[in-house]
């Protein structure tokens, strides 16, 4: 059960569930490979991805959870990792002595095209001249501990960043996580509004422009994470045409 680098083998395992595993397809390409790890079991069921392109690593399970128990002992050196996971293979990390912090239930959503419904807006296309004043509408969620968890200048550059401006300041943004065209996958996310402008419609706006952009663009899976416990966004994405398809676990995993 060793380390691989066989794109055609890990492409494998992932397309058996394409809306699942749409972040790990994505970092088959070449923006992002380099900074994956993949472990995959030697049946070519199941696979665990160590992404190191955030401190802590990100990671990533894909199979049955007794497909995954094997894999277990390959990544359990590391100290710590931010999850993304199914119940029952979060279940087999704490079995191998982690602890998991800060825990909430995700809703993945998955993009229905024949029912996209966007809202008319004034939403504009950002590009990375625009990454400060984006930094600086995610600082309006520090206190609360609201502001997006990964965000960086990279995603400007190879992804779909829309914005609605006053001024010099931007009040609401969303952009992408990952895109990929070769594999006909994105994931949306950094939507967030400034706090005394919420409730206007203004986060379906912008999530509508970029879901938008990348249905021009023709591709075949798009996704959104929301928290289970915010009813009110998971109301507008349902509006916007985007369907709840699994429930996760989010979560700091220390061992």
């Amino acid at each position: 059960m060793p380390l691989t680098a066989d794109p055609v083998a890990v492409r494998k395992i992932l397309q058996t569930d394409r809306r699942w595993a749409v972040y790990a397809l994505a970092d088959l390409a070449p923006e992002y490979c380099a900074a994956a790890e993949w472990h995959t079991a030697g049946h070519g069921h199941a696979l665990l991805l160590v992404y190191r392109g955030f401190d802590p690593p990100v990671l990533f399970a894909h199979g049955a959870a007794a497909d995954l128990a094997p894999l277990l002992p390959e990544i359990c050196g590391e100290r710590a990792f931010y999850l993304s996971m199914r119940p029952e293979a979060a279940a087999l990390l704490r079995h191998g002595g982690y602890e998991i912090l800060d825990e909430k239930r995700v809703w993945r959503m998955v993009l229905d095209p024949r029912r996209f419904a966007p809202a008319a807006n004034t939403a504009v296309r950002l590009g990375q001249a625009d990454y400060e004043a984006l930094t600086n509408l995610h600082r309006d969620g520090h206190a609360a501990g609201e502001s997006p968890r990964f965000f960086d200048a990279g995603m400007l550059r190879h992804g779909a960043y829309y914005g609605i401006r006053e001024g010099e300041a931007i009040v609401a943004a969303a952009g992408t996580h990952v895109v990929s065209e070769a594999e006909s996958v994105a994931a949306i996310g950094n939507v967030y509004t400034r706090r005394e402008r919420r409730g206007q419609g203004l986060g379906a706006q912008v999530t509508g422009a970029v879901a938008a952009e990348l249905l021009r663009l023709g591709l075949q899976t798009v996704v959104l994470n929301v928290a289970g416990s915010n009813t009110a966004a998971i109301r507008i994405y349902e509006r916007l045409g985007f369907e709840r398809y699994c429930e996760y676990l989010e979560g700091m995993a220390r061992h």
